[in-house]
């Protein structure tokens, strides 16, 4: 506002100041108007008898301007006057301008011509030059004293022009841009919703056009990626439930041989209370082992329908271990026979994770059948269970954060280089027809995938294939590796 103030104050000085010279030029104008009729004609005789008399005559009538006798015949000025006198001989009539030598004052300087004769004469020429000067510094007073009486003027002037302009901006540029902004910034956080109406044919109005076209276009995008994700959502169903099946399809004769031990022993003991009715004590003893084969056959019936029924995902907090243990009970009959040593190693403490249980006992139970499957003649499972710092793939320069790993090791053939890169393919599988579906890798990797997980594949260092899986911890706050101690571990052998 100062800078716009001070220009307008010295464009207003730079317009007097023109003004007042105009003034002082068309006055000098009239003053060789009237010495040109007063002195003409002037013969040549004249120039150094009777003009000196006339020159002196009419500086007593002047007041401010002083006349001189700059030029007469051949003979030419060679101070300022020079190039005046040139301007003045070549376009015949009075020219004057202002002067401002170094160490001096400003001036006013005319040249005037004088002729022998008059203006339509044939023999017409020049025959002196007349100078015209006036001291001009009152033209500097004049502008300076008017100056300081506009200035309040000026001020409120360039104040409202401020004002108006300022009032105008915000109407025209700023609120609109303001709205605009508010806009971009919910769409950012979410809300496609918000248009801005584009009242103007102007670049802002484009603007709010173009915005307006943009979000209508991330809500067709956001539509179709909300269909994908449905489609892909109820795909990832489909597949647990054939994985769930086709695992409860592989234990289902494991399953027959736990039903049917406990059958063949109630078989025997109603054969011995027919045999032997009249026996309480008998009767009573084989009650009671009746009693507890029918549970065992309850528990299996009932793990096999939770096992089997289709349930909707459900976030909660998982205990992982438990449901490690409930996966092993699952195989506890086929770990037997297939001469399989279990190991688990829990760290105490652990934090539960939010999840949906019943999907991540399937991705425990995945884990834990291609780890028997490996080992068909034998071997050693191990299960270790802790809370570990990582950082998550992509996100480099985000902090590491806390995850539950479950590693699931077998000491089988281990896994080929070549065929890492495809065991989460579905329906790959380098089983032999009919051991398994193909979908147990794949689907435990989706279920992983919307924990917010991952799966790692390395060698055991012994031989076999190593399976880690890392699952985000609940409300648990980043620490760094000195801080995070790990707990002794709980050994369990099976």
């Amino acid at each position: 506002m100062a800078a716009a103030l001070a220009c307008a104050i010295w464009v207003v000085l730079l317009i007097l100041r023109a003004d007042q010279v105009r003034k002082l030029d068309r006055e000098a104008h009239a003053i060789a108007d009237a010495l040109v009729a007063g002195f003409e004609p002037l013969r040549p005789e004249e120039v150094t008898t009777v003009l000196p008399a006339r020159v002196a005559s009419a500086n007593d009538r002047l007041n401010r301007f002083r006349l001189e006798t700059i030029a007469w015949g051949i003979q030419r000025p060679n101070n300022f006057w020079a190039g005046l006198a040139e301007q003045a001989i070549k376009l015949d009539a009075p020219v004057g301008q202002l002067f401002k030598p170094a160490g001096m004052p400003l001036f006013y300087a005319m040249a005037i011509p004088l002729h022998n004769a008059g203006p339509y004469a044939p023999d017409r020429q020049i025959s002196a030059l007349l100078g015209l000067v006036c001291d001009s510094s009152f033209i500097t007073a004049d502008v300076r004293r008017t100056g300081w009486r506009l200035l309040p003027f000026v001020t409120l002037g360039v104040l409202a022009f401020g004002v108006l302009l300022y009032l105008s901006l915000r109407r025209r540029v700023v609120n609109p841009l303001r709205r605009l902004i508010e806009a971009i910034d919910d769409v950012a956080q979410g809300d496609l919703s918000r248009a801005v109406l584009p009242v103007r044919d102007d670049e802002i109005g484009s603007l709010a056009a173009r915005f307006n076209a943009m979000t209508e276009s991330l809500r067709e995008a956001w539509k179709k990626e909300e269909r994908a994700n449905s489609a892909r959502q109820a795909m990832e169903m489909h597949l647990r439930r054939a994985e769930k099946l086709a695992t409860v399809g592989q234990l289902a004769a494991e399953i027959a041989h736990e039903v049917g031990t406990p059958l063949n022993v109630i078989g025997g003991r109603a054969r011995n209370l027919a045999r032997r009715p009249g026996d309480p004590a008998e009767v009573r003893k084989n009650a009671e082992i009746i009693i507890d084969q029918v549970s065992r056959i309850t528990k299996i019936i009932r793990q096999v329908l939770d096992a089997s029924r289709k349930s909707r995902p459900c976030l909660t907090q998982v205990d992982v271990v438990h449901v490690v243990r409930e996966a092993l009970g699952f195989v506890e009959e086929l770990l037997r026979r297939q001469n399989i040593e279990v190991t688990v190693h829990a760290t105490h403490g652990l934090q539960p994770i939010p999840g949906d249980p019943d999907e991540i006992q399937q991705v425990c139970l995945n884990l834990i059948m291609n780890a028997i499957h490996a080992m068909k003649d034998g071997g050693r499972l191990t299960i270790d269970l802790d809370q570990v710092l990582r950082r998550k793939d992509g996100l480099a320069l985000a902090p590491p954060s806390p995850y539950l790993m479950l590693q699931v090791s077998d000491t089988g053939p281990g896994i080929p280089p070549a065929d890492r890169e495809r065991i989460f393919e579905a329906f790959f599988t380098t089983k032999e027809p009919g051991q398994g579906s193909g979908l147990g890798l794949a689907v435990s990797k989706g279920i992983v995938k919307d924990h917010e997980g991952w799966i790692e594949v390395d060698d055991a260092p012994h031989g076999g294939a190593v399976l880690r899986v890392f699952l985000p911890v609940a409300n648990a706050a980043a620490e760094t590796e000195s801080e995070h101690t790990p707990a002794p571990a709980a050994t369990e052998h099976g």
